[in-house]
């Protein structure tokens, strides 16, 4: 996180809906992280930690997962605070140098909580604890962005997060406790219960489960707060990223939709979200073709004007010649949302040397019928 905010108490919105606050999202949060290589790295690490009560070979694979799980972790952390809704892959994220200062750290607290109990007894130990609580997950999302360790032990960094996400951070990191507490504990009891193998690759599995949902939740207040933060991700999620990872997600939907059949569902579905918002390419086309297939001319032409004028805004004019091809086929006297949109169009097509297409533009700029324009050239 950039140390230097360049914004003050700006709650993100923008983009709501294509990555909602993690506690909108639950059951994607929940799903996390078994999602992708996620459940790949659970289900190997699973099976590494049933083999911990072998001698010698145990002690390979504790101190294996005891780089590997906060390693993988601090990835998904960091992947979430970029916006990517899918998880990373195993080891390419997250130096090691900020593993091992991660694991510094929570033996320095350790160690003091130890020393608080026997020395100080009363209400330090407590204190410490909930020290510890509060700025344990600051300091491992620090670690994960930009692997500075000054700076993730700077009380000064901690106080600045805290004045400018506020609540929505103690809330996070409540869940966060609550969840790996009941998590862990769950885990426990079924190592007990179960038979020892098969205990220990099951509790794994579900230890890792919910610290890996944890540390989505952490990466998730970061991405959701980067303005206040003065953070820029570079993920899919990205602010001039999002209308596409939400266009991908709605042309998967729509092609699913058409698959089964759906016709009718999947043009609904697209006029909704052409009414709300400019789409990508591969939708426009998806909408084209259905209208086009239903020979619905009232739609074409007033989808044409749609998509001419954002074709125009994008500036590229060029590529909306055989748009506008089309649209003065069906009718010579088309005319556009705009009529600035005109004059980019004909340019284009004097460039591309479609002149009877400049003729035809010419004409429906001027409200004149085609006739006329050939008559007169």
């Amino acid at each position: 996180m950039n140390p230097d905010w360049r914004t003050r108490g700006q709650l993100h919105d923008r983009g709501i809906a294509d990555q909602p606050p993690y506690w909108r999202d639950a059951g994607h949060v929940i799903r996390y992280p078994w999602l992708g290589s996620n459940g790949m790295v659970i289900g190997v690490l699973s099976m590494i930690a049933s083999v911990q009560i072998v001698p010698v070979i145990g002690a390979f694979a504790s101190l294996f997962l005891l780089l590997a799980v906060p390693k993988h972790a601090l990835e998904v952390l960091r992947d979430s605070a970029h916006g990517h809704r899918e998880p990373p892959r195993f080891g390419l994220d997250v130096g090691d140098s900020a593993v091992f200062a991660f694991l510094a750290l929570l033996l320095a607290f350790a160690v003091v909580h130890l020393a608080l109990t026997i020395f100080a007894p009363g209400p330090w130990p407590a204190a410490w604890r909930l020290l510890m609580a509060t700025v344990l997950p600051l300091i491992a999302m620090s670690l994960a962005i930009d692997e500075h360790i000054s700076r993730a032990i700077n009380p000064v960094y901690w106080a600045e997060v805290l004045a400018r996400v506020g609540l929505p951070y103690l809330g996070a990191i409540a869940l966060v406790w609550l969840g790996l507490g009941f998590g862990l504990q769950g885990a426990a009891w079924l190592d007990r219960v179960l038979p020892p193998f098969f205990g220990a690759m099951v509790s794994t599995a579900i230890a890792l489960w919910v610290l890996f949902m944890a540390a989505h939740v952490c990466g998730r207040l970061v991405f959701q707060y980067r303005d206040a933060l003065g953070f820029t991700p570079s993920g899919p999620e990205e602010p001039e990223k999002l209308r596409f990872s939400r266009d991908h997600r709605l042309e998967d939907h729509i092609t699913a939709m058409l698959r089964d059949g759906k016709t009718a569902e999947a043009r609904k579905a697209l006029e909704e979200e052409l009414r709300e918002r400019a789409v990508s390419t591969p939708l426009h086309r998806q909408y084209r073709q259905l209208i086009r297939d239903a020979r619905d001319t009232p739609a074409l032409l007033a989808h044409g004007r749609q998509w001419l004028h954002q074709k125009i805004v994008e500036g590229d004019a060029r590529g909306a010649l055989s748009l506008v091809q089309e649209c003065l086929d069906l009718d010579p006297s088309f005319k556009p949302l705009e009529a600035a949109d005109w004059p980019p169009v004909i340019a284009a097509a004097e460039r591309a040397g479609l002149q009877r297409l400049v003729e035809a533009a010419r004409s429906a700029q001027l409200g004149r019928p085609p006739a006329q324009s050939g008559a007169s050239s």
